[in-house]
């Protein structure tokens, strides 16, 4: 078990409620969450009766800074950053204690003890969003958007009582056996007062990777009230649950442009794709201002185009400018008229020149390497194929093309053509060009690129472009290749390992084992521990556990 977490058995004393701490049920950057048990009186035919209730316990503790000595927090030498965090925790608690929505977690009471806060709240037993989400495929747009509307309404009634939440996530989303959504985890919430002005002065948090947008991170407050950042959150929300893919990061998005491909390999309406797309602008003023408008976008979608991308099997038409005539009496209707008497005319005409050009070559008695000039043989052909159809012959006759025509099929290579033709290239000339179809958002071309860089050691390069990878579908291959690099002794990969433990962070439990491999392998092993207990805790990956846990203790980590 985690040292920094509370002892299994422990009671904590609330002001209306004692608990029993059961389990940890998950710890992130500001805090710990336990399930506990109640006693609580119930009212019944035969008077109150006391019943044993299940509940969620959030202890606030934070990650990089708090420690634990018995069940006591510590905090070290940063006690004021503590301090501040600690009345900023306090003052959301009480805040969402006065929050009655049927989608918000319902808090029961907040209280103070081992010299940190707690508040005690239901506990929704149906698992997470994130846990539901089918991975790589998501779930159907229609109950995409039925859970959207849940969502929307508890985040319009949060913006409505002055708070943001800012780590909206699939993860912090809890289903109801019912299938109702509940938001959980405000721990990066904010409250603003009746002017718009922040409660308190700490900063807002990073949120998380994929779902906060890029002013997140650099936001101070003023007097705004800034709720387009809890509108980008949504709208990523949305991206994950319909594709079962992790967004990519908000300045990703800002050089590499929206990946739309991901929502039209599922089959997500092209309405619906431009309203996320909307939604996780980079720059905030080209989102939808408020939630209440985002969800008036959703209900109410019409056909709209799709920024930055194209579907790969759309045909781009050219529109061809008519052609003046070049005789001011040759008209449509006298092409009509007179086509066949000059197609056979011009036919005539042209066999005749062809056998006095013969004849000449011959009696002059030309060496056989000349040829007949390539444009004389493109017009016979051209000639020989004649239609009913004035707008066929147009290449044939074009001094006398004055047939109009709205737009002609031009055949221009898809992406994916050109990327089976990339793969077939070797060297400078596949680099180039799976750079440029990666340079235009094809995200197939990502794990290529690491794959190439790899095999002429230019291992930055190929770091770079395998943590861009995790987040497409060739996610499975590059993770073979991180454990095939791991297991080789290869411990660099920096970008892309930094990237496995961002989704660790959020849930992902196949990579603890990883991580720890990863730091053990880096001889940092604080770190290695930390996953591997994570790994532990998960039951998983056993064996690579006793393997990493036995080479720790070779080392004297635990001594």
């Amino acid at each position: 078990m985690n040292e920094n977490t509370l002892t299994i058995g422990t009671v904590l004393q609330g002001k209306s409620y004692s608990y029993t701490i059961k389990k940890v049920l998950g710890q992130g950057t500001f805090g710990i969450t336990y399930l506990a048990t109640t006693q609580v009186k119930v009212a019944g035919e035969l008077g109150e009766l006391e019943t044993t209730m299940q509940v969620a316990i959030k202890e606030f503790f934070m990650r990089d800074i708090n420690g634990r000595e018995e069940n006591a927090v510590t905090t070290g030498s940063k006690g004021g950053l503590y301090a501040n965090y600690k009345k900023k925790f306090a003052r959301e608690a009480e805040n969402l204690s006065k929050l009655h929505h049927p989608n918000i977690v319902k808090v029961l009471e907040f209280f103070e003890a081992n010299k940190t806060v707690y508040y005690a709240m239901e506990y929704v037993d149906g698992g997470s969003l994130d846990k539901y989400i089918k991975p790589y495929q998501g779930i159907p747009e229609s109950e995409a958007l039925k859970q959207a509307k849940q969502i929307g309404a508890a985040l319009s009634y949060m913006h409505t009582h002055k708070m943001l939440h800012l780590d909206l996530k699939p993860g912090n989303i809890m289903l109801r056996k019912n299938g109702d959504i509940v938001l959980i985890d405000f721990g990066l919430s904010k409250q603003y007062d009746k002017n718009g002005e922040p409660e308190s002065s700490t900063s807002v948090g990073n949120g998380t990777p994929g779902y906060a947008p890029i002013e997140q991170a650099n936001y101070h407050e003023g007097k705004d009230f800034p709720v387009t950042m809890d509108v980008y959150a949504f709208g990523a929300t949305l991206f994950k649950m319909l594709t079962g893919v992790p967004p990519l990061k908000a300045d990703e998005i800002l050089n590499e442009g929206f990946p739309a491909y991901e929502l039209q390999k599922h089959q997500v309406s092209n309405s619906l794709i431009a309203c996320i797309a909307k939604a996780m602008s980079p720059m905030k003023k080209d989102r939808p201002q408020s939630v209440e408008a985002f969800l008036q976008e959703l209900t109410g979608m019409k056909s709209q185009k799709i920024p930055q991308e194209v579907s790969p099997t759309t045909k781009p038409q050219i529109e061809r400018k008519e052609k003046e005539p070049l005789h001011p009496h040759s008209t449509p209707n006298f092409w009509g008229k007179y086509k066949k008497p000059i197609i056979g005319a011009s036919t005539c005409a042209l066999i005749i020149c062809v056998f006095l050009i013969v004849k000449s070559i011959n009696k002059q008695d030309i060496k056989p390497d000349i040829m007949f000039p390539q444009d004389s043989i493109a017009v016979a052909e051209v000639i020989e194929e004649t239609h009913d159809s004035p707008d066929s012959i147009a290449t044939t006759a074009p001094e006398t093309d004055t047939a109009s025509s709205d737009s002609i099929a031009v055949e221009v290579e898809t992406k994916e053509e050109r990327f089976q033709k990339a793969m077939k290239l070797q060297g400078k000339n596949k680099e180039n060009a799976l750079l440029q179809l990666a340079d235009e958002g094809y995200a197939y071309a990502y794990f290529p690129l690491a794959e190439y860089y790899f095999s002429t050691q230019q291992n930055k390069q190929a770091d770079k472009w395998l943590a861009k990878s995790l987040l497409t579908g060739k996610r499975h291959e590059a993770e073979r290749l991180i454990e095939k690099k791991i297991s080789s002794g290869d411990f660099g990969l920096v970008n892309t390992m930094r990237m496995i433990e961002n989704q660790a962070n959020t849930g992902h439990e196949e990579y603890y084992c990883l991580l720890a491999k990863w730091y053990l392998g880096r001889n940092e092993d604080t770190q290695a521990d930390k996953w591997l207990r994570k790994a532990i805790a998960a039951g998983i990956n056993k064996k690579e556990t006793r393997q990493i846990e036995q080479t720790l203790r070779e080392r004297g980590f635990y001594d």
